[in-house]
C-alpha cells in the first residue's frame, strides 16, 4: 500500500515537472533557442512523443469515432471562439503583441505546423495525461472525481493562456469545457487534437483577414 502511494505521488510529481519543462520554461523570454518551424520540430513534437510514451494507456486510432468527435468539437470551438471574440471587440480589447497573423509562405507553413503541434501537445497533456494522473491520486473513481480532474486540468490550461489577457483566458476555459466533454464522451484523443489544431488555423486565418480588411 505504501509503495502504491509513493508511486502515485511520483507520477503526480512527474506531471508537475513535465508541465514546467514543456509549457512554462520554453515560453520564458530569452530562454528558448529556437524560433518558428524549429520551435515545433525541435521542441513541441518531441515533447508530444514523450507524453505519449509516458501515458499508461496509449491513444488508439478509430476513424469513425475520431471523425464524429472532430465533427462535434470543431463547430463548438468555432462558435465559442466567435462569441468570445465578438464580446472582446465590444469592450475595446487589444490583442497582445504575440498574436500576429502569419505572412509569406514560410509564415503560413510555420502557422500550420504550430497549430497542429500545439493542438496535439496540449490535448495529450491537458485532456489525457494530466486528468489520468490526478485520478490516480484517489482510491475510487467516480463521475464526480472525473469531472473534478478535468476541471482542474482545464483551469491550468486556461492559465497557460494568461498572456492573451482576460478574454483569452475566457476563451481557453470554454475551449477546455468543449474538448473535455468531447473526450469524456468519446475517448477520442485524435478527434479532439485535430479539432484543436484546425481551430488554431481558423484563428490564424481570422487574424489575417482582420489585418488585411
Amino acid at each position: 500500500m505504501i509503495i502504491k502511494g509513493l508511486n502515485r505521488k511520483r507520477k503526480l510529481l512527474e506531471a508537475a515537472v513535465l508541465f514546467f519543462v514543456i509549457f512554462f520554461a520554453p515560453n520564458t523570454p530569452h530562454h528558448y533557442p529556437f524560433e518558428g518551424i524549429g520551435y515545433s520540430l525541435l521542441w513541441r513534437i518531441p515533447a508530444l512523443v514523450l507524453i505519449l510514451l509516458l501515458m499508461d494507456k496509449k491513444p488508439s486510432i478509430s476513424p469513425k469515432k475520431d471523425v464524429l468527435t472532430l465533427s462535434a468539437a470543431l463547430p463548438a470551438l468555432v462558435l465559442t471562439g466567435f462569441a468570445v471574440s465578438f464580446c472582446a471587440t465590444r469592450t475595446g480589447y487589444v490583442p497582445p503583441e504575440e498574436l500576429v497573423p502569419p505572412g509569406g509562405t514560410k509564415g503560413w507553413i510555420d502557422a500550420i505546423l504550430l497549430s497542429f503541434s500545439v493542438g496535439f501537445l496540449e490535448e495529450a497533456y491537458f485532456r489525457v495525461y494530466l486528468p489520468e494522473r490526478l485520478l490516480e491520486q484517489i482510491r475510487e473513481r467516480t463521475r464526480r472525481s472525473v469531472i473534478n480532474a478535468f476541471v482542474v486540468s482545464g483551469l491550468i490550461f486556461a492559465l497557460c493562456h494568461a498572456y492573451e489577457g482576460p478574454w483569452g483566458i475566457a476563451n481557453a476555459v470554454l475551449a477546455a469545457m468543449v474538448l473535455s466533454l468531447a473526450y469524456i464522451k468519446s475517448s477520442s484523443f485524435f478527434g479532439i487534437a485535430l479539432a484543436h489544431g484546425i481551430y488554431n488555423i481558423f484563428v490564424f486565418i481570422s487574424m489575417y483577414c482582420a489585418s488585411t480588411s
